[in-house]
């Protein structure tokens, strides 16, 4: 008898496999719990969201009174079947509440309640999808306050409100003096996607995928092991400084699957076949093929940033002062090579050309005014200088320039004494940060404005045409000891009549962006791997 009756029960109740029936002897009436208030399905992000679940639970003999039931909640991260799922109790309490700080994925559910007069056990099924909260948003990477880099993110997801997560990096080799963090973007392949933390003393791999609730230091990823030169003279350790091109467009798409550009402290590598492996031979820092006479060329690297894919990169060799090309085709770049352009208007290539010496201070490729370059000159007698331009082809006559303007001292307050640089490419306008002011001053028109003061001292400074294909906007970050780090987004005003910008609108609590960090680079991300 006692076994039919187990039999009909499990039939009735549709009780899962692993529920435990421990029994008894005795035919007593069973007092059957209905569960209410369970979803099929829910949707949470790890490390941002607590999922509530109030729960109804009525006796068919007790009714409302529950004190003779037991709660217990499980997450399974596994299929269902017996011999494979494996239950991690996460709550005792007959409401749920459970900070979800689980890896991304699809879990099971279980809610089980047992009565304490007999061990039978009644059980709701549900299923959790738990989402990464960094796949679309921006890195911030900076100092802490004991000086070590620390890495906070801003998730910006579909559908929920904007939110920072702080201390992302696990930073146990206790890195120090952050500069910038590279993201080289989504990809065809996870293969040519990269992150790098670049500190003023060196540079280090980062895994940072994004259904990982941390970033961790890759140690198997060394730069040294990916260059193989033939000849001597190159800068040993080898440091990464930069990597082009960038990412572009809200969905965080490489520019080139075929060609990856390093520079490194001293040299420039390039590998013209990445989807065969990234791999670097001899430097291409020199003006002949294989020549170990190389040449140091700035960090600031010049290509059409409207286009949707690039095919060839410009530089400024520091050691001769002067605009350079590459010698050829992306998939045969073996050194860097002269522009034969007239040496008119508006301004010259080689820099050398003119008394005092000019030579780069700031370069930015623009996203508005067809994909213009800019570059902020200045001399030895302290005058400063922007020219406009665009890189058309790796060809002798590639660059096409458009525009060379020295800026008014006398009208562009404290410009000297700026800390930080930004091309508004809409208009002729050039932000610049002096202590916590961010200024303008329109190259065509030489007027200036400041735009805004802040409670911070700007740390970091940039238009920001990514997230949202806007080329009006710009971000900010500022850091004070009150307030510690907060970042800003603003759009400017498209009027060649006036200087003016206005705040970003948006709908979310948490905005200005807060973090700890002293920030000295964001950086956009929008790749679920």
């Amino acid at each position: 008898m006692k076994k039919h009756c187990i039999i009909y029960l499990l039939a009735a109740l549709s009780l899962a496999s692993c529920i435990d029936d421990e029994g008894n002897n005795t035919m007593n009436p069973i007092n059957k719990a209905q569960i209410e208030g369970i979803k099929d399905k829910y949707y949470m992000v790890t490390n941002l969201e607590t999922l509530q679940i109030p729960v109804t639970v009525t006796g068919s003999m007790s009714g409302n009174d529950v004190n003779n039931f037991s709660f217990e909640w499980f997450l399974c991260n596994g299929a269902v079947e017996d011999k494979y799922h494996d239950h991690q109790t996460i709550s005792r309490e007959k409401d749920l509440s459970f900070p979800v700080n689980v890896p991304p994925g699809e879990y099971r559910l279980f809610f089980r309640v047992k009565d304490k007069s007999n061990n039978m056990v009644f059980e709701k099924r549900s299923a959790l999808n738990v989402l990464s909260p960094y796949v679309r948003g921006f890195y911030l990477f900076g100092d802490k306050e004991d000086g070590t880099c620390g890495i906070d993110f801003i998730s910006m997801m579909e559908g929920r409100d904007t939110s920072v997560v702080e201390n992302l990096f696990d930073n146990t080799q206790g890195i120090k003096h952050a500069q910038q963090l590279i993201f080289m973007g989504h990809s065809y392949s996870t293969d040519l996607e990269a992150t790098w933390a670049i500190t003023k003393d060196g540079a280090y791999a980062l895994n940072s995928s994004a259904k990982e609730n941390k970033i961790t230091i890759n140690n198997n990823k060394q730069i040294d092991h990916l260059i193989y030169p033939s000849i001597e003279g190159t800068t040993k350790p080898y440091v990464v400084r930069a990597l082009f091109p960038r990412p572009s467009g809200k969905d965080n798409n490489c520019l080139s699957g075929s060609f990856r550009c390093l520079l490194t402290d001293k040299d420039a590598f390039w590998c013209s076949q990445m989807p065969l492996g990234e791999a670097y031979g001899n430097p291409f820092n020199c003006y002949e093929a294989g020549s170990n006479t190389l040449v140091q060329l700035s960090p600031y690297v010049f290509y059409p940033a409207n286009s949707s894919y690039i095919r060839t990169l410009a530089f400024y060799d520091k050691t001769n002062h002067k605009f350079v090309r590459l010698n050829g085709a992306s998939y045969s770049v073996t050194n860097i090579a002269d522009y034969n352009l007239p040496t008119d208007q508006p301004f010259n290539t080689d820099q050398t050309t003119y008394s005092p010496t000019r030579d780069l201070v700031y370069g930015e490729n623009g996203l508005g005014n067809n994909g213009q370059s800019y570059a902020l000159m200045n001399d030895a007698d302290g005058h400063f200088f922007v020219y406009a331009f665009r890189i058309t082809n790796y060809s002798a006559a590639g660059m096409k320039r458009s525009l060379a303007r020295e800026i008014d001292l006398t009208v562009a307050s404290h410009f000297a004494e700026a800390s930080h640089y930004a091309f508004y490419s809409n208009q002729p306008i050039v932000l610049y940060a002096v202590g916590n002011s961010l200024w303008a001053y329109n190259y065509n028109t030489n007027k200036a404005k400041m735009l805004n003061a802040y409670n911070g001292e700007i740390t970091y400074l940039a238009m920001e045409h990514d997230s949202d294909e806007n080329p009006d906007d710009v971000i900010v970050a500022t850091y004070s000891p009150s307030e510690k780090g907060v970042v800003y987004k603003h759009e400017m005003k498209d009027d060649p009549n006036e200087i003016a910008f206005v705040q970003k609108q948006y709908k979310t609590k948490s905005y200005p962006w807060k973090t700890n960090l002293k920030v000295k680079s964001i950086t956009y991300r929008n790749c679920p791997d």
